[in-house]
Formats: C-alpha cells, structure tokens, sequence
C-alpha cells in the first residue's frame, strides 16, 4: 500500500530532535506500507530564517519539505491555501500512486489537503491529537474550519476517548467514522534499566524517593500545581525534578525560589530524547498534572520504565492508568487532591517490573497495525 504522511510538524536536518513522536508514528507505519512524508514549510519573505533541505531522510524515511507562505494570524481563515499549493506542487512528482492520505494535523493540513485527495478518488484519515489540535479552547469562529475538514475526511483518528466525545458533541462528527488508536512507546529507547544506575549517569546521589516530571513549561501543564503542593508537603516531598523547556520557565523558577525550594525541586531544561529514559529510570515516580492532553507519549515511556504515574485524569491518561497498580489520578486543578495521591503514593509499595509489563504493551507497531487494519478497511468500502 502507497501512503503519504503529511504533517507541518516533523523532525528536519535542521531540527533533528523536533516532535520525536511523530517521526516515531511515521517509522511505525512504515515498517508494514510504502510511506513517504510530506512536511509543508512555512516561510514568510522578510524573514531570514534557515530552511531545511527540499528533500531529505531520516531514520531511511524519505521526506519532502515544499514551501509556502506563512500568513498572519488576521488572515488565519486563509492558511489552508499557500499550504494547499505547496502540497500541490509536490503531489505532482510523486513517483508512485498514492492509495491513502494519512495526515496528522487538521488546520491547515487536513483542510487544504482533502480538496486535493478528494477530486482524485485518495481516500484520507484525520488524527487528532489534542484539544490543541483542534483550537477547542480557542476562537468560534475557527471551529467552522475544523468542522469542514472533519466533515470532509474518510476517517479521524483520536488518541483518546475524551477527544472522541468531543467530536461528537462539540463538532457534530459521525461516531461511525472515528477511531480511538492509542499513541505508543519505543520499547527498545525506553527500557526497565537499574535505578542506582540510572541515578548514577545523572548525578542523583543518595537514596531518597525521586519524583520526575517530563514536560513542556506551559500553562495546560500546570506545574505551578506540582510545585506548590510540593512546597506544602516539605520533607514528605521527594526530590523533584522537572526536564523541559517553555514560556513559563523563568515564572516557575521565581515560584520555586520564593516557597524556598531550590534543594527540593530542579528545573533540569531540555534533555536529548535519548536521554529521557535514564530520568525515568532515576524516578520513584512520575509526575504530570496536566489541566488537559491528547495522549501524552511520556506516560507510556513512563510505564514502560517501570515507573508509577501520579498525574490528573485528562485526556487518555485514565485510558493508560486504568488502575493503582499503575499510578494514581485526581481531578485537575486540585491542589488538594493533587497532594493526597502524592502522599499516598510515597506510601505504597510499587511493583516495577509488573508496570514495565504493562507499559510494554503499548508498542509504537501496536498503532501502527491498528491503523494499516483502519486503512484496508477504508480502501475496500469504496
């Protein structure tokens, strides 16, 4: 089977370690189908930015990067048209026929690229990924987009029950044409490893519990949470660390520094995504109370090293921790509660190889067959 992947979000020579996952998603798939990705670049004439190269690999993917346009936000309702000639002008020189359009993001992608699958008999699957990926929480005048690509896709793939109910109740989508396909974990990147060891390579020394968060310094993360409820706990607290960058870092350092917990709780940065698994192997736990998620990849890494979740039940994170022999969950933006499951969770005894287990199953192959079923099924309906 011939599918193009199509997604402005994808690693490139000049951002090799950019959305890891994607480039694991697309691996997965095209380890069982002929695959070709398709990442649309955006540019904007006065800007001096460097682009990555035309045409390209990575990991034995071949990848293409056509230009186009970059509008202003004023003219936001108009993206989907300079991004719909740039996919244009590559799907000209394909060099096979394509059977599916796989696409990995709604606005502009899915929007642009169904005016051009459509005419031509391409059948093509939508993925949502979370409430960002559809704007849930932005504009109303932007869900009229939204509604038109969904309405005009073969199929919607959504990484959890909770974006699936809010298709159908928020953008009126036919439950008959969406499918719930977990994301995965590299098990081989992400292995149950020695947490001495692990410790180790990081510097952690001694032998006090260890609670890492792994995150993008954002208000949906809500780590502000983490940080205060540490604070109220003192010396019940583990160690905590916090691996990742964002907009809110500079704010969570001063919030760090004025409950006086700079021995207590680390801003570790950015970490190459080789690196992430030895910091979940130096965790007695892990931490993420998220006031909203997709499915967030770093809870199955998690799981896969053997390591409790203690976290919010948003998104698919109730789909993955489905009981406490895995993690605990609370409501999200509850301080109160946030603390009782991280007191509780001190206290239980954790089976790490039985969450390795767990956790391993989840395998980036595991959505991969799911998905190529989901194709065949589409292909043989027309």
């Amino acid at each position: 089977m011939n599918v193009v992947f199509l997604c402005h979000m994808f690693p490139n020579n000049l951002c090799p370690f950019s959305v890891p996952f994607m480039l694991e998603r697309a691996k997965a798939l095209s380890h069982h189908i002929h695959l070709e990705v398709v990442s649309p670049v955006g540019f904007f004439p006065i800007v001096k930015d460097r682009l990555p190269e035309l045409h390209g690999s990575i990991d034995g993917l071949s990848m293409h990067h056509p230009r186009y346009l970059t509008l202003p936000s004023l003219l936001w309702s108009l993206r989907w048209y300079p991004y719909l000639l740039a996919f244009r002008s590559h799907w000209k020189n394909l060099q096979f026929k394509c059977e599916m359009l796989h696409v990995e993001w709604i606005y502009p992608d899915a929007y642009a690229a169904v005016k051009l699958a459509k005419p031509k008999g391409v059948k093509t699957v939508g993925v949502v990924h979370g409430n960002e990926a559809i704007e849930y929480f932005g504009p109303a005048r932007h869900r009229k987009k939204y509604m038109e690509a969904f309405d005009r896709l073969d199929h919607i793939i959504v990484v959890s029950d909770d974006l699936k109910h809010k298709l159908i109740n928020e953008y009126s989508v036919d439950s008959g044409k969406i499918s719930v396909i977990l994301n995965g974990v590299n098990v081989e990147k992400f292995p149950l490893t020695d947490k001495d060891y692990a410790r180790s390579k990081l510097g952690i020394s001694g032998k006090a519990p260890v609670g890492v968060c792994v995150a993008r310094l954002s208000e949906e993360k809500n780590l502000d949470i983490l940080i205060k409820v540490a604070a109220t706990l003192k010396n019940e607290a583990p160690l905590i660390y916090i691996v990742g960058d964002g907009p809110l870092r500079k704010k969570l350092q001063t919030l760090i520094n004025d409950l006086g917990m700079q021995t207590k709780i680390k801003l570790v940065g950015v970490v190459p995504h080789d690196d992430v698994a030895l910091w979940l192997n130096a965790a007695n736990f892990f931490y993420l109370p998220s006031r909203r998620e997709g499915c967030p990849v770093v809870v199955h890494e998690a799981l896969a090293c053997g390591v409790p979740v203690i976290a919010t039940a948003v998104g698919a994170i109730p789909d993955l921790v489905k009981n406490d022999r895995y993690g605990l969950l609370c409501e999200p933006d509850n301080v109160t509660a946030f603390a009782d499951i991280m007191k509780r969770a001190v206290s239980m005894n954790w089976d790490r190889n039985a969450i390795s287990a767990y956790g391993r199953q989840f395998t980036w192959d595991k959505m991969a067959m799911e998905t190529v079923k989901l194709y065949d099924s589409l292909i043989k309906r027309a």
